[in-house]
Order: structure tokens, then C-alpha cells, then sequence
């Protein structure tokens, strides 16, 4: 059983609305599923991301929340995922923590300074959907790639060169921006 307050891991997740693949990468993306049955790393990946749904999060990722912990400590954090039963929220401590869905709570701005990064990050995420164009830095270059599995706090990336990676929300951003008039 998992505590509400003890740092997230394990079940199914998706992040909000989806966008229709490119037929090309929907293809090999199914062929991917297919294949990864058979990866116990793989599926290691993808619980460490927080697991893969086809449901969207039942409240906005990256809204400013206030979550009530078991010690009775009220904190602020940024909603990372929310199902009907409970919640999954990054606090300023550098972790995120799952709580009944009852104790978390809307709270109004200001976004508290320590969490104004989390919450970009967040929002940028849960913009992305499977078969987009994606980029992160690794080992000092910066790599590309298109998300094949979109998890709750990640997704598994498959790179041009057919290479599988496993990664965080905080590091994923948009290959391209679509400009503004």
C-alpha cells in the first residue's frame, strides 16, 4: 500500500488530451508496443514514469494545489496527475508525493517562487502527446526523438538512430514551436 505521503512510483497514468500520431510513427509505435512486452527494463521505465493510461488526469497538471499530508502538515506543491481516488503532487522538496483526492485542494496565487519552474514544466508536458516531435539534453548534446509512450511523469522516447530511452517530464520539451502571429 502507498502512503500518501511517500514519494510517487507504480500506477497507470496519462497525461491529459491526445493529438493523432503521424501515420508513420503510429506504425512504428505499435510495432514498439508489441515488441516491449518482452523488456522487463522497458516496463521498469515505464512504472518509474508513472505508467502509461489511456484516460486523461482527472484535474489540470500543473495547477498550484494545497495537499494535507498524514502529519497533518499542509503544503503547497503543482499537480503532476490526479485520478478520482487520489492525486500525485510535486512539492518544493524536490519530490512528489500521492494523496486521497479529498485532501487536495485548489489554492490561489501566487505560485510560490520554488515551484514556478515545476509548473512550466508541467504545463509544457502535459502539451506533448505519442507520436510528437521531441528534444532533451543528454550528455551534454542536445538529442532528438518521438514519444512512442506517454507516461504521467515522462515518456519512452524512441531516437532517430531506433535507440529506446526512458525520459522525465523535466527534461522533455517541444522539437518545435509553433510560431505566434
Amino acid at each position: 500500500m502507498i502512503r500518501h505521503d511517500e514519494p510517487v512510483a507504480g500506477e497507470q497514468g496519462m497525461s491529459t488530451d491526445r493529438k493523432a500520431a503521424p501515420a508513420a510513427a503510429s506504425k512504428a509505435a505499435s510495432e514498439w508496443r508489441q515488441k516491449s512486452g518482452l523488456m522487463p527494463a522497458l516496463e521498469a521505465a515505464r512504472r518509474k514514469l508513472g505508467g502509461r493510461s489511456l484516460a486523461p488526469s482527472a484535474r489540470s497538471p500543473g495547477a498550484l494545489v494545497e495537499a494535507t499530508l498524514q502529519d497533518g502538515r499542509r503544503l503547497a506543491g503543482i499537480l503532476l496527475w490526479a485520478s478520482a481516488g487520489s492525486c500525485d503532487v510535486w512539492f518544493d522538496d524536490g519530490l512528489a508525493r500521492r494523496a486521497p483526492s479529498e485532501t487536495v485542494v485548489a489554492r490561489a496565487r501566487p505560485i510560490p517562487e520554488s515551484l514556478v519552474r515545476i509548473e512550466a514544466e508541467v504545463r509544457m508536458f502535459s502539451a506533448l502527446a505519442e507520436g510528437d516531435a521531441v528534444r532533451w539534453e543528454r550528455a551534454g548534446c542536445v538529442t532528438e526523438g518521438r514519444i512512442v509512450e506517454k507516461c504521467r511523469y515522462g515518456a519512452i522516447v524512441v531516437t532517430r538512430s531506433t535507440r529506446v530511452v526512458a525520459v522525465g517530464f523535466r527534461k522533455l520539451w517541444p522539437a518545435t514551436v509553433p510560431a505566434v502571429a
